[in-house]
Order: C-alpha cells, then sequence, then structure tokens
C-alpha cells in the first residue's frame, strides 16, 4: 500500500512540474499563432479598397445624418477626403473644386469599408473615402 501511496505520489508530482507556469521561461508555450490563410491570423490588416456607387441621401436621425445607398439598399456613412463638405441642412456635398451634388444624386467613392468605426448614426457601415466622382447625368 505505502508502494502504491509513493508510486501515485511520484505521479502527481511529474505531472504537476508539467503544467503551465511550471517553467517561466517556457511561458512564452502558452502564444501561439494562426496559420497563415486562416483568415484570423492578422486582424489588423487593412481592408480591401474598393468601390461603392449610389445615391447621396440625409436623414433627420440624431441631428441629421448623411450616407449613399447603393443599389442593394446597403447605407454607407461617408468619411469624406479632405476638401469635401457635407451640408445637412442644405443637403448637399460640396467638392474641393466647386463640385456640387445635390440630395438623389449619384455619387462613386473609392476608398475602403472601416469595421472599427462607429457613429452616432449608425447608419450602416462606415466607408473612408480616398476619391469622390460625381455620375454624369
Amino acid at each position: 500500500m505505502k508502494i502504491l501511496a509513493l508510486i501515485l505520489g511520484l505521479a502527481v508530482a511529474a505531472l504537476w512540474g508539467c503544467g503551465p507556469g511550471s517553467d517561466p521561461e517556457s511561458a512564452a508555450d502558452d502564444e501561439f499563432t494562426l496559420p497563415a490563410g486562416s483568415g484570423l491570423a492578422d486582424k489588423s490588416a487593412a481592408p480591401a479598397s474598393r468601390s461603392i456607387r449610389g445615391v447621396l441621401s440625409f436623414d433627420d436621425i440624431e441631428g441629421g445624418c448623411a450616407f449613399v445607398q447603393t443599389a442593394d439598399a446597403t447605407k454607407y456613412e461617408v468619411i469624406y477626403p479632405d476638401g469635401w463638405v457635407l451640408d445637412r441642412g442644405a443637403g448637399t456635398l460640396r467638392g474641393p473644386a466647386g463640385e456640387l451634388v445635390e440630395a438623389g444624386g449619384e455619387l462613386t467613392i473609392r476608398g475602403r469599408v472601416a469595421p472599427g468605426r462607429s457613429s452616432t448614426c449608425q447608419v450602416g457601415p462606415i466607408f473612408e473615402a480616398t476619391a469622390v466622382e460625381m455620375s454624369a447625368g
């Protein structure tokens, strides 16, 4: 019986020594890296640049919100490049070279979706624009 208790005690001691945190130098062993191509390995990677085309729209939520609504009914709140100014009261977007887009006008906007951002409007995804083009018509 004493031999069985001794063997059991040694086994527990051996397992105890293999547990996490038993060796400060092996603490990094608890960290791991997700495999490349898993889609989860680098959450800090910037979303790809893309274009959206839609209609400039305004509503009266939270004091007035502006958005671009695409053909599939997605509403994007746009952060426009320097020089572009939204006038919610007048329902217009004015460009640095005097371009003017009124509510209901079509735009093509290049940039990227900004998944980590939020706003008081919360009408849809936030889109950080790098270029704005008015549609002919």
